[in-house]
């Protein structure tokens, strides 16, 4: 076995081959590092790292946090580094940290970047390595004074104009592992996956949505919805589908901003869980949505039935599929048929 293949191995990672291409298979949710550089038009700085492993702390840990090297006689710098002191960060190591490693429970980091130039500065990492961390933990860049959040999952860099110091913070986001069944896509085991989008919204009147999120549910009905840019707090949980009536919870939840924090909410489970009077079907022991609303206005009616009469004998990804066949027939029309006039219903 090689040193760089032992050395992977030590970081939690299982590599895979396909036609030749080497690709991160699996990483340790108690065990990751990766690195994030920078580069301008004069200079690359490759050194800064975060990182977690099962027995660090949130504070200074000698076998594991550096301290950045100080600056070239030149003059010439771009620091990418973690700012730390007080507690039992030792001072005669400055206040500027190269490596940066916390806990597996809700690490999160401050990172600065300086250079001695303005202009046009790229961040990047390694966004397929933090792909494949497990999804109990969440990445988000926060450019703070642009405003910005940058899903570390989904992107590779970062991009902005450099005129001072760049104040950054590496967090998670508000994450709730939700059930959500349907009735046309639910055969009472299994459920079609297919995409549903949640919203948050805020407690008081009007309810206004707060942030987004989409997820492609599993067969059982259960996904993650990770919200990036709503601070914690109280929120109604609202579901939506392309063919099903919106849902709302029927109390808010309490939910927490975090990378491994997750809070739960089960649709399935009574139909007690969702807001108003029927607001959910039972099939069996379970509760689902109701179907048919097609053109999502929040009411099943003659509309919807026409917009599936019309599509009849048509096929692929279409809102008139109300049990997710992709055929569009008689089956539709009638799901549609048995649940007019029912509505959304929302505090």
């Amino acid at each position: 076995m090689t040193k760089t293949l032992r050395r992977l191995i030590s970081y939690g990672l299982v590599i895979l081959c396909v036609h030749g291409m080497p690709a991160i298979a699996q990483v340790s949710i108690n065990q990751w590092d990766f690195l994030i550089r920078a580069q301008n038009s004069m200079m690359t700085d490759s050194i800064a790292k975060i990182g977690v492993r099962s027995d660090a702390t949130s504070g200074f840990d000698n076998i594991y946090d550096v301290p950045r090297p100080p600056r070239s006689p030149s003059g010439n710098y771009l620091e990418v580094y973690f700012p730390h002191s007080g507690g039992n960060w030792p001072p005669l190591l400055g206040s500027k940290y190269a490596v940066d490693f916390q806990g597996p429970a809700d690490p999160s980091w401050n990172m600065n970047i300086e250079s001695s130039v303005p202009g046009s500065i790229i961040v990047f990492w390694d966004s397929s390595y933090v792909e494949a961390i497990p999804p109990g933990v969440q990445l988000f860049l926060c450019d703070t004074a642009a405003h910005v959040r940058i899903n570390m999952r989904m992107h590779g860099s970062y991009t902005f104009t450099y005129s001072g110091k760049r104040y950054f913070q590496i967090l998670g986001g508000v994450e709730i592992n939700v059930k959500y069944l349907m009735e046309g896509f639910w055969n009472g085991t299994t459920q079609i996956r297919d995409t549903v989008r949640g919203y948050l919204a805020a407690q008081g009147a009007p309810h206004l949505a707060v942030d987004s999120s989409s997820v492609n549910l599993a067969d059982d009905g259960t996904g993650l919805l990770v919200f990036p840019a709503a601070p914690a707090g109280d929120y109604y949980l609202v579901m939506l589908h392309r063919n099903h009536l919106t849902i709302w919870s029927a109390v808010t939840l309490s939910v927490v901003q975090s990378t491994t924090v997750q809070s739960t909410y089960d649709f399935s489970s009574g139909s007690s869980r969702a807001f108003g009077s029927d607001p959910l079907k039972q099939v069996g022991s379970a509760y689902v949505s109701w179907g048919g609303d097609v053109n999502q206005d929040g009411v099943v009616d003659f509309l919807d039935r026409n917009i599936v009469a019309n599509e009849r004998g048509q096929t692929g990804y279409r809102s008139s599929d109300c049990n997710g066949d992709g055929h569009i027939d008689s089956t539709d029309y009638q799901i549609a048929l048995n649940n007019r006039y029912r509505i959304v219903q929302k505090p």
